[in-house]
This record gives C-alpha cells, structure tokens and sequence, in this order.
C-alpha cells in the first residue's frame, strides 16, 4: 500500500496522521506490525509510541520523545505518590467515621 491511498482510506480529520506517522507503520513488516499492535493492547504506549518513531526518518522526534518520556514518567511517579498520600488520607477519616458509627451503636 501506498501513501496516498493509505490516505484515501482514513477520514479527512485523520490525513494529518497519516502524513507524519503512515511512513513508519507502512514500513512495518507483518510481525513488526503486529508487535505493535501488541504494545498497544497490553497498554505500553511508552514502547508503542517509541517504537513508531524509530520508524521515522527524523532523528530529533526521538531524541525529544527520550527527554518527553523521562519527564513524564517522573511526573507519573510524583503523581503516584500524591494518590497514594491522598488515599492514606481518606483512609484514616473514614476509619474515625467508623469508630464514631460503631461508638453510636453501642459497640
């Protein structure tokens, strides 16, 4: 499959993507493909993504996605304290609610 018809196959509001990804995933082997589509399934859009662009001629976009993805995954860990903080937190009010409803119980 070409290009173009690749981009007669998809919606307008798609051509875009395909302009700037359609080269990589049309260079994609059946395996590799299917590789792919693997990552994405399990939910590895980190390997997905990077994967997508070691098929692009542009060696910027992965050297931009390397420090995009170390950023982001250090704001995922922040992140994840901070829930972890806010979930110890609720915690510790509902069991205060508990003791005060099993004190007005009786119990």
């Amino acid at each position: 499959m070409t290009l173009e018809e690749l981009q007669g196959k998809v919606p307008e509001s798609f051509r875009p993507w395909v302009a700037a990804y359609g080269p990589a995933i049309l260079a994609m082997t059946a395996e590799e493909l299917k590789a792919w589509i693997d990552l994405l399934i399990q939910g590895d859009v980190f390997a997905a993504y990077e994967k997508l662009l070691t098929g692009m001629e542009n060696a910027a976009v992965l050297a931009d996605w390397a420090t995009l993805k170390a950023d982001w995954q250090a704001a995922n860990i922040t992140n994840a304290d901070r829930l972890e903080l806010q979930r110890s937190a609720v915690v510790a009010v509902l069991k205060i609610g508990l003791a005060v409803a099993l004190a007005a119980v009786g119990l």
